[in-house]
């Protein structure tokens, strides 16, 4: 009986170690950074920017058209519908209005 939990935690380190190799090929491959990979916890929604905020720390947007993730500060914002939709360039704003 020893043996086989042994073996069961074995197998479970094994396939949680090639999970999370995996995770990290996929972010390298992509480019996402790893706050992308998940949604927050609790259902809350980061902090955006401010004096307050971490020194550093930087929220960062998916441009809807080419999918590049943009900083707050940096991007092309454009109210759409009643939401602020950011953009990492003229370019895709254009694209976005047009398409």
């Amino acid at each position: 009986m020893g043996e086989l939990i042994e073996r069961l935690v074995y197998l479970l380190l094994v396939a949680l170690a090639i999970r999370s190799a995996l995770q990290f090929i996929s972010r390298l491959w992509t480019g996402q950074p790893r706050s992308a990979m998940r949604p927050p916890r609790g259902g809350s929604r980061p902090a955006a920017a401010g004096p307050e905020a971490a020194q550093g720390a930087t929220l960062l947007h998916q441009d809807p058209v080419c999918g590049t993730y943009v900083a707050t500060d940096t991007s092309l914002k454009q109210v759409i519908d009643g939401k602020v939709v950011h953009f990492c360039s003229a370019e895709c704003r254009d694209r976005y209005r047009t398409g």
